[in-house]
């Protein structure tokens, strides 16, 4: 048993932790905001998806779930006056955290399991292998959190492990989580590597990035680092657990992110605005040698113009997001 208590080895860790945590669900919850914008704000006239739009918010839920379990587990200890709470005093919030942890990991796979079907034209036979997979392992790890007793938990911090369930669980879903990104790899890189146009060391590394993001890769090395501390028990256990709780909800989002931005219909305009939103914007793409500089006419009284003038690299199309005033009016202006 590691971390009985505030001398025991390591125990640094438990506010490192915390903090962790805290940092990462700050960055998921702007993630999960723009996730919602783009389902459901940006994308209209187009349908919502709200199975998609539901799946997000569960994730989102649990993982947030998992930080306030945590986050008043550690206040709770820290803060009480000696002696301090037993590890049997605070077994129900431990408990809940466990199982939330292995609950977001199940849900986490299930979106990226999702995606894969759907990259693969709605194939059932790709993705059975993974799903079953991933309910195997859920089952395993659910199995600790619903049948240790009270007086199994001896740390105020971290809930005991039943080891071989514990690492049952981790394996099945780092080879379903494994299995799932080299599915996407495959299908992605039939489908959009010819059409692909490399021409500099920065477009390889951003094609890598979205790669990871629409892949899921994130979620098997987070599965991964967690299986090895796991299988070690060293109390830096305490920080991965704190990682990859948040992990599971980021990866799926900005996966989510990636592809409804995708889905994002082109050349909206909303005339009547004096908020700036995304759809008042027209991207389009220009080719000159010069810098190109553009001075609309007369405004209208609805429309606030400004002179644009930016550069655009020779011989290449350079992508400009313009004010959308007229497409038709900055098209004979370029000409």
């Amino acid at each position: 048993m590691i971390l009985q208590d505030l001398a025991a080895e390591g125990a640094y860790v438990v506010i490192v932790s915390d903090a962790l945590e805290i940092l990462l669900f700050g960055i998921y919850t702007i993630f999960f905001a723009f996730a919602l914008l783009i389902l459901i704000v940006y994308k209209r006239p187009l349908p919502v998806d709200w199975s998609i739009v539901s799946a997000t918010c569960v994730l989102y839920a649990t993982c947030m779930a998992h930080c306030s379990l945590v986050t008043t587990d550690r206040f709770s200890v820290l803060v009480s006056s000696y002696p301090l709470p037993t590890g049997s005093d605070m077994s129900e919030l431990l408990r809940g955290a466990d199982a939330l942890l292995k609950f977001a990991g199940f849900l986490s796979q299930l979106v990226m399991t999702h995606r894969c079907w759907a990259a693969w034209d709605h194939a059932w036979p790709v993705v059975v292998a993974p799903a079953v997979m991933s309910i195997t392992g859920f089952v395993c790890g659910m199995i600790g959190p619903a049948s240790l007793r009270v007086p199994a938990f001896q740390s105020p911090f971290i809930a005991p492990k039943k080891l071989s369930l514990d690492i049952a669980f981790c394996v099945l879903s780092l080879v379903a989580d494994m299995l799932v990104t080299a599915l996407l790899v495959y299908r992605l890189r039939r489908v959009s590597a010819p059409a692909r146009n490399i021409q500099s060391v920065s477009d390889l590394v951003f094609g890598l990035a979205i790669c990871i993001i629409e892949t899921g890769a994130l979620l098997a090395a987070a599965q991964l680092t967690l299986l090895v501390f796991l299988v070690l028990e060293h109390p830096f256990l305490l920080v991965v657990e704190s990682f990859a709780a948040q992990v599971y909800g980021i990866a799926p989002t900005m996966m989510i992110m990636r592809l409804g931005i995708n889905l994002l219909p082109e050349g909206r305009v909303r005339w009547a605005t004096t908020v700036p939103e995304f759809s008042t914007v027209v991207v389009c793409t220009t080719m000159y040698s010069e810098d190109l500089d553009l001075d609309l006419d007369e405004p209208s009284p609805d429309v606030v113009h400004t002179r644009i003038s930016f550069p655009v690299a020779a011989a290449r199309p350079r992508r400009s997001v313009v004010s959308a005033y007229s497409q038709q009016q900055l098209d004979l202006k370029a000409t």
